[in-house]
């Protein structure tokens, strides 16, 4: 009895120690995601004409581009600025900023999500709804990124698996009023979603490990 409420005793200890470690991991991760979004907006901003392109929510860790230079109503092709200037640079402040040793693992994926106004689709032989708009518009920002830095294709998480990756959203997510001309402009637009690598530990193994030692011990 007494060797099972030591098993007890020291596997709670573990689990308390190892949820603080996991709390302070979290913490840890939200600051260097902190870092990593400012970096990439410095980095842009060092380009004439590119301040206050990009805004960053730390909250939700989302990098987004600044409305009206993206897509025309209805549209998933960048306009020319967008394609030839903004996302080139942005796809060299990514790598720049995350080939960083201090970086490195700390990303476990980043979402190039397409957002539309809620204005129905009409007369389009390419999209059916706002959804595929959305998707696409993430797919051609994709592409133009790695186009432009083909370097992005070999940026990997933690576990050897490609960092970015595509989704759309439709009006589901809007970032202003549908109501206005200047509110559906603010939501045709692209977000870049940071997901940190979540904590990880070897529990199992440990208590076992103790289970096993105390066990031989008796």
């Amino acid at each position: 009895m007494a060797g099972l409420l030591s098993v007890f005793i020291l596997a709670l200890i573990f689990y308390m120690l190892n949820f603080s470690q996991a709390a302070a991991q979290l913490t840890s991760n939200q600051e260097i995601r902190t870092e990593i979004l400012y970096a990439i907006k410095g980095e842009m901003e060092t380009h004439k004409g590119m301040q206050g392109i990009i805004t960053v929510n730390t909250d939700t860790g989302v990098l987004i581009l600044s409305e009206g230079i993206l897509f025309d109503s209805a549209k998933a092709d960048l306009k020319p600025r967008a394609k030839n200037e903004v996302i080139p640079l942005l796809a060299d402040a990514f790598v720049n900023v995350l080939r960083k040793p201090e970086y490195k693992g700390t990303v476990e994926t980043i979402f190039v999500e397409g957002h539309t106004d809620n204005a129905p689709i009409r007369n389009s032989r390419r999209f059916a709804t706002n959804w595929e708009l959305s998707v696409q518009r993430a797919i051609n920002t994709w592409n133009v990124l790695r186009a432009r830095n083909p370097q992005l294709d070999e940026l990997k998480n933690r576990d050897y698996q490609p960092l970015f990756s595509c989704s759309g959203y439709a009006d589901t997510r809007p970032a202003e009023d549908n109501a206005t001309a200047e509110g559906r402009m603010k939501n045709r637009r692209i977000a870049f979603r940071f997901t940190m690598t979540p904590p990880t530990s070897e529990d199992a193994k440990i208590i076992k490990s103790i289970t096993t030692k105390l066990t031989e011990e008796r």
